[in-house]
């Protein structure tokens, strides 16, 4: 769209069956929306000068109807009894502006959002080294288990008093034997168990 067409100012033609001092207000609205509708094009341009200008413009453009239909109803509301605004054109590239960086806020976080979506394949990647990596916890489960149901009756309790934090001097007392005996007792009996699980 040029900026010698039509410009968004169209949506303030629904307040036209206003009060005649209200709508003296519309009017100039209308004509000032008309008169900054270039410079807010250029400076939607200007804010985004890596994208299409036509893309960048149609943005711009509904964020100008959607400012300019919430000043419009503001004046209708206040029926013009409200405080004048001294340089309407400032004001109405001020509320542009506002309204056209929240925009691209909005857009930014939804392509940022999308950036940050694993690939199909990193996902398939993820679930498959999820599943071996509970496969492989489920085989060592199945492996501890026979295991233990295979140990002696003396090795399974020293086996369970390590677990529960016990020392090997402390194993040793119990069992009427030093620690380095009973360290020594323990590991030939796990050597063993080993050979006999092929482990």
């Amino acid at each position: 769209m040029s900026s010698h067409e039509v410009g968004p100012e169209w949506v303030l033609s629904s307040f036209t069956s206003t009060s005649p001092g209200t709508q003296h207000h519309i009017n100039q609205l209308a004509s000032v929306a008309r008169r900054l509708w270039p410079r807010i094009q250029a400076h939607a341009v200007k804010e985004q000068p890596q994208k299409n200008p036509d893309e960048v413009i149609a943005l711009a453009s509904d964020v100008w109807e959607s400012a300019l239909e919430s000043v419009g109803k503001t004046v209708v509301r206040s029926n013009g009894r409200g405080v004048p605004i001294r340089d309407l054109d400032a004001y109405l590239f001020g509320v542009f502006i506002h309204r056209f960086n929240r925009a691209l806020r909005k857009e930014r976080r939804r392509r940022d959002m999308f950036q940050h979506f694993p690939s199909t394949h990193d996902l398939e990647a993820l679930r498959q080294a999820h599943d071996s990596k509970a496969a492989r916890e489920v085989e060592q489960s199945a492996q501890v288990k026979e295991a233990i149901q295979s140990m002696d009756e003396w090795t399974r309790k020293a086996w369970i008093a390590r677990k529960y934090g016990y020392s090997w001097y402390e194993i040793g007392i119990f069992f009427g034997m030093t620690d380095v005996q009973a360290k020594l007792k323990f590991r030939y009996a796990i050597a063993k168990l080993r050979e006999k699980l092929g482990l």
